[in-house]
């Protein structure tokens, strides 16, 4: 009866966790279905597959058509080049996603195993660090969100249409298109057009916060998982009096215990480790354009399109604070550990159980860390290199275009 409890109660936490998580990534088919799912979830989840898919390339190609073809001033071809990388950028994630899907979900059946044989103590650590990947995705979620409505809806609507000297009406689309063989101000294809980018859109934005998501969710999972290690050293020795017995039990389950960590964490690394990479990448050319397109708008004193690209510029920017935040708490938490299992009172031990911490201590030496593709290691130390190489190349923009 209790174990039933103990299983309702963990699942009632994991879905408390991913209240956000799981129907935004949902909604573009990448969130991980179990086998026993009927048939009918895994066509509608194809389906969803290749309608985002379908999206992305329809914002994508015409979009580059338009930038190479029709466009000619510099300045504007800029300024479409940051929605492009965009949606390049997260077609990337995308496909990293649903090829990791497996990973994920082996991922999540580890994290609800592990809440299901955690201590209450242990259980309030997993669900505190829970917490703080929920409120990261609702921030995202509610900034990203609130930007994408405003760029391609808002600001189309508010343009209202344009009539050239040749007495041509042209509706705005939210990214201008061009095809060689389409009209697209003609009535129903601009309608359709405008559905199918305000739909693209929202896709890319539910790419962005629950990479965001899933990323911290497993990282701080991770982080979780170093801080009941720590404790575990802690009480090899504060307690009193054990029998030889006891001791080696407690030094077999730490040992095995930070086996798991490593073990998941190797495992997390392979789904989110290129993410990472795009997200450090991307972020720096989106911050970069769109902090130019701010300046652009301050000089057309266009002060509604401004509070638009602010808004991406926080949301582009959190977007990498947040995973070189998360690679800086596994960093501090790993070296928590270490130092933990350097300063214990060893001396209180019998020498042949003292000789049994080398194994931990040894092992604690290589601290955990967090990269993207293996290249760049995620900290706030990137993130500042991140920021750096954004305004730096703004200013040569500035001084080129």
């Amino acid at each position: 009866m209790e174990k039933i409890s103990r299983v309702v109660q963990v699942e009632k936490d994991i879905k408390y966790a991913t209240r956000f998580m799981r129907p935004i990534l949902t909604s573009v088919g990448a969130w991980p279905i179990p086998d026993h799912c009927p048939l009918f979830s895994r066509i509608v989840q194809k389906i969803t597959h290749a309608f985002t898919y379908f999206v992305f390339f329809l914002l994508l190609v015409p979009t580059l058509h338009y930038v190479i073809k029709k466009e000619t001033n510099n300045k504007i071809r800029l300024k479409l080049v940051a929605p492009i990388i965009n949606c390049g950028l997260q077609a990337i994630k995308y496909t990293i996603i649903l090829y990791r899907m497996k990973e994920m979900q082996k991922g999540l059946d580890t994290i609800r195993q592990d809440w299901t044989n955690a201590t209450e103590e242990n259980r309030l650590i997993f669900l505190g660090k829970a917490k703080i990947a929920r409120r990261i995705m609702l921030a995202v979620t509610s900034t990203i969100y609130g930007a994408g409505i405003c760029y391609r809806i808002v600001l189309p609507l508010l343009r209202g249409t344009i009539v050239t000297p040749d007495n041509f009406t042209i509706r705005p689309l939210p990214c201008p298109v061009y095809f060689a063989y389409l009209d697209e101000q003609q009535t129903p294809i601009y309608e359709i057009l405008f559905f199918l980018q305000i739909m693209g859109g929202f896709a890319s934005y539910a790419v962005v916060s629950g990479s965001c998501g899933i990323s911290a969710f497993l990282v701080l999972h991770a982080c979780s998982m170093l801080r009941i290690l720590g404790n575990k050293i802690k009480l090899l020795t504060d307690k009193g009096h054990m029998t030889e017995k006891e001791i080696r039990w407690k030094i077999a389950n730490i040992v095995e215990f930070q086996m798991e960590g490593k073990k998941f964490l190797k495992s997390i690394q392979e789904i989110i480790e290129f993410i990472c990479l795009s997200e450090v990448l991307g972020c720096t050319c989106l911050i970069c354009l769109v902090e130019y397109c701010i300046l652009m708008e301050w000089e057309n004193k266009n002060t509604t399109s401004m509070v638009v690209y602010m808004t991406f510029t926080i949301c582009f920017t959190f977007c990498a604070f947040v995973l070189c935040y998360i690679g800086q708490l596994l960093l501090d938490e790993s070296n928590v550990v270490s130092q933990t299992s350097r300063t214990i009172d060893w001396h209180r031990l019998q020498p042949k159980q003292a000789r049994s911490l080398i194994l931990i201590i040894a092992m604690s030496n290589y601290p955990l860390k967090l990269t993207g593709g293996k290249v760049v290691a995620m900290s706030l130390t990137t993130f500042t290199d991140v920021i750096k190489l954004s305004l730096g190349y703004m200013n040569m923009l500035r001084q080129v275009v």
